[in-house]
């Protein structure tokens, strides 16, 4: 009976969203009309072209926060060839001198700085799965989302453009966006796709858009990008081959010497699908997360940096169904992911070991500009086990500020069929959001796939949060924050009772404080916790420092931490320092050093030192990347070890 409820909810959810309009009562949608140029712009930082003179402008941008036509205002123009999309934005601000650049690396996302973003939606779908965006800040460094998602190498990302510069107005960007690095539609007639610019100020925390999405980014109030016709889509097969070398000495002292080679490729099966393939991945150099030493009753959740599983991860993400660093290595894999049609994305994932092969295959279908209904399988083999397969179906719908979601799946494992499920419902206000759901994980759920840290519950839980902003004034920002859930296992004995209460400050002089209380019982355990955290510089990814203490008592001992945080830039050098010691069991503490020089945004010279009790990592690496051209790592030591290791690696890689 539970499982029909839940598959009734879902699939009537997403059925039903087909009748819902929403919009925001605040947003008006603009177009503009497309204008093909055969004069295209040169990217320099001057909006002096021809063809800008004669270009639709956007106009009337609106903070988001208040609704309200923003302080700063911005004009943005847009043309285009077969080549690439041009876009001129005019950025106006009465305090230049106060314009805040920092990043000077691209494919970095900005964080505490002046930005603007220009986004495009080619399907015009409305889903964020569709949804390119273009950033730059006043550097004219840039950072590109592509809709698909894209590995970090820069020919694979595609080689665009930006120029900016400050003037005594504001500041001035210009980019060119070339078609080939786009999913779009093959069409040989005009179409309309989604397109917007939102713009951050940093000096007053104003974020301001053309169409204005809110604080929600509800993305059916896209504008409107009229009668373009992009050209014919031309296939493309890229390599991406690598050479490692190396030389490390074993634990008897004795030298062994490494050399290997693999290979990733690149090809567009149709103008909408592409396939990806490597052979022989080169994981062992690749600096991964590393993992905390916080107390949890359960599995940390540890980020998977690996490239691999970074493209194409936008289609076949399917949530904690798929945790990758469960595919700890492989000989070779192959992903196809894109577009069936407009409405319809698929996504594959598969994965060739010795030991174990893996296989994840995962379709969405968007049924209006808020809801859409998904499904997935997973299969994992592994060598002398039995198989485990999973899978799933889910949907999600939005009508107004409320919107309903589910979520169905089912386990084969052995004699195993366990399920797992979630039904949700969510209130996205300009204030306030909220989100309760009831939820269930079978004893006998199994996914080897998946990241799931206890099973054998069910139970509901509310979420709750108030966030707003002030343009002027001591605060910037406040944000409150409530969370309770009640889980009992299915013998109906207590398995948690949980209560968070958390509160942030952020000051316009970038100090913030942070409170928090944790509370409740995890099985026969009652915990309470607090903690107190104060940042300066706080929005400052560069130079700021942070200081917490944590005390209470948790799984039936005292519990005490301290911990903190120091970054700083000057003169080329970038050092970063997390500490934290923790009382608690025993007494544990964890160190990480990070400094790196910078000879230019291309290359750099790096170390990362990571002092804890399990032992003491350092290494130092040379790196040439993230720009066009060959790449090179001459790495000492192992990023990923518990204690150094002598070894030293020399890594190409080279895109063709």
């Amino acid at each position: 009976m539970k499982i029909n409820w839940l598959i009734i909810i879902t699939l009537t959810l997403t059925m039903c969203s087909q009748r819902m309009a929403v919009s925001n009562d605040t947003t008006i949608k603009k177009d503009l009309t497309a204008v093909k140029t055969d004069q295209p712009p040169t990217i320099d930082g001057i909006l002096d072209d021809a063809c800008w003179q004669d270009a639709p402008q956007a106009t009337g941008f609106i903070d988001e926060r208040t609704e309200k036509l923003a302080e700063a205002q911005s004009i943005g123009r847009l043309v285009y060839t077969d080549k690439a999309i041009y876009v001129g934005l005019y950025l106006y601000d009465d305090m230049p001198d106060k314009i805040v650049a920092r990043q000077t690396k691209d494919q970095t996302r900005f964080q505490g700085e002046d930005w603007v973003s220009f986004s495009l939606d080619p399907f015009h779908t409305h889903q964020f799965s569709d949804r390119n965006f273009f950033m730059a800040n006043a550097l004219g460094t840039k950072f590109a989302h592509l809709a698909t998602g894209r590995a970090e190498k820069s020919e694979w990302i595609g080689l665009w453009k930006t120029a900016a510069q400050i003037v005594e107005d504001g500041w001035i960007v210009e980019m060119e966006i070339p078609w080939q690095m786009l999913d779009y539609p093959d069409t040989t007639k005009p179409v309309r796709m989604g397109i917007n610019i939102d713009r951050g100020q940093q000096r007053t925390g104003e974020k301001s858009w053309w169409c204005n999405l809110g604080v929600n980014e509800f993305r059916e109030n896209d504008g409107h990008w009229v009668d373009v016709l992009p050209p014919p889509r031309k296939r493309e097969l890229k390599l991406l081959p690598y050479l490692v070398g190396g030389i490390s000495e074993t634990e008897t002292d004795e030298r062994e010497y490494t050399a290997r080679a693999g290979a990733d490729l690149r090809y567009e099966v149709t103008p909408q699908l592409r396939l990806i393939g490597t052979a022989n991945p080169d994981f062992d150099n690749i600096e991964q997360a590393v993992e905390g030493i916080d107390f949890s009753y359960g599995e940390r959740y540890v980020p998977d940096r690996r490239p691999f599983f970074s493209e194409g991860g936008n289609v076949y993400n399917v949530g904690q169904l798929f945790y990758s660093r469960r595919i700890e290595d492989m000989d070779g894999g192959l992903k196809l992911f894109g577009k069936l049609a407009k409405n319809t994305s698929v996504g594959t994932l598969g994965t060739y070991h010795k030991n174990n092969q893996n296989f994840i295959l995962s379709a969405s279908q968007s049924l209006t500009a808020t809801s859409k209904i998904s499904a997935a399988f997973l299969s994992h083999h592994k060598q002398g086990n039995s198989s485990n397969n999973v899978g799933s179906v889910s949907g999600n719908a939005r009508h107004g500020r409320f919107s309903v979601f589910g979520d169905l799946t089912q386990s084969w494992a052995d004699a195993s069929d366990g399920r797992d499920g979630v039904i949700g419902l969510s209130y996205n206000g300009r204030l306030i959001q909220s989100t309760s759901r009831i939820f269930f994980t079978d004893p006998d759920f199994v996914n080897n796939l998946g990241y799931h840290p206890f099973k054998g519950y069910r139970g509901i839980n509310l979420t709750t949060m108030f966030k707003n902003e002030w343009r002027e004034g001591i605060v910037r920002s406040l944000t409150l924050f409530a969370h309770t859930d009640a889980t009992n296992t299915y013998q109906g004995e207590v398995f948690s009772r949980d209560i968070r209460l958390s509160s942030r400050i952020l000051t316009h002089n970038d100090y913030s404080l942070s409170v928090f209380w944790n509370g409740g019982r995890f099985k026969e355990f009652s915990d309470s916790l607090f903690s107190v955290s104060l940042g300066v510089r706080a929005t400052d990814r560069f130079n700021n420092f942070s200081v917490s203490y944590d005390w209470g008592e948790q799984a039936g001992e005292r519990f005490y931490s301290v911990s903190g945080n120091l970054n700083l830039r000057a003169y080329g050098f970038t050092a970063g320092l997390t500490s934290q010691i923790q009382w608690h069991f025993e007494r544990r503490y964890q160190q990480i050093l990070t400094l790196t020089y910078d000879f230019s945004p291309a290359l750099s010279l790096g170390s990362r030192l990571i002092w804890q009790v399990e032992g003491v990592n350092i290494y130092f690496a040379l790196r040439r990347s993230g720009y066009a051209g060959t790449d090179f790592f001459i790495i000492l030591g192992d990023p990923n070890a518990l204690e150094f290791k002598r070894r030293l690696v020399t890594k190409v890689i080279r895109a063709f």
